[in-house]
């Protein structure tokens, strides 16, 4: 695991108040590198291709405010959950989950959707097109966004929080466009002006979110 000195090092390479990206790659999606600035306005809503909806409350993801505060390593975590469909092999990285989500303040449960379909947990997971980790970071991803090892769990699930959380504020916390462009890239999604019709894309997005909605407490 990273220790705190060394995350502080790479952390400080990011750009974590307003999350401006300008140094980073212009292309790429999750398993390659970052995206270019996209315009709201160039993404007009259209209706998602996912074959169901969510409740209404857990189609946004909403916009982080600032100050960004790292949790406290001394003091014990909030809300410190393991999703029942996880299982054990999620225990050890349930920390770094819960302080990922409260530093970009990201839904945990969003998370460990993600990791589950990615890798289900299997921390040192390689992918035939070289995706690393848990959250399944290309090398062009990982460097871009400062990593030193995307296969160390605390660093890629760090990592693949922060560029969730980026491509959320690109795409006004749409939860579908956001998961489309993890795993099309964003550049997609704005050529297409919404959810590409391409069945591996639209298949992680129903896999993630029947995750996720199976780790939220729904309002009655």
């Amino acid at each position: 695991m990273v220790h705190g000195h060394r995350f502080w090092s790479v952390r400080g390479r990011w750009a974590i108040g307003g999350l401006a990206l300008s140094c980073l790659p212009a292309v790429g999606c999750a398993r390659e590198a970052m995206p270019v600035a996209l315009s709201a306005s160039s993404l007009a809503p259209s209706v998602p291709v996912v074959p169901w909806t969510l409740p209404a409350h857990l189609t946004r993801i909403p916009a982080p405010v600032p100050p960004y505060v790292w949790p406290d390593p001394l003091q014990p975590l909030p809300n410190l959950v393991v999703p029942q469909w996880a299982g054990s092999a999620a225990a050890p990285f349930a920390a770094t989950v819960q302080r990922a989500a409260t530093y970009y303040q990201l839904p945990a449960a969003l998370i460990w959707a993600v990791i589950k379909v990615e890798s289900d947990f299997r921390y040192r997971a390689v992918s035939r097109a070289g995706a690393r980790g848990l959250m399944q970071l290309m090398p062009r991803t990982a460097k871009a966004i400062g990593l030193r090892d995307a296969l160390d769990p605390e660093q890629n699930i760090l990592g693949g929080a922060y560029y969730l959380r980026h491509l959320a504020n690109r795409f006004n916390g749409d939860i579908f466009y956001t998961l489309a462009a993890y795993n099309a890239g964003p550049g997609t999604v704005r050529r297409y002006g919404g959810i590409p019709p391409y069945p591996e894309t639209q298949s992680y997005i129903r896999r993630v979110l029947t995750y996720y909605v199976n780790s939220v407490a729904t309002p009655l």
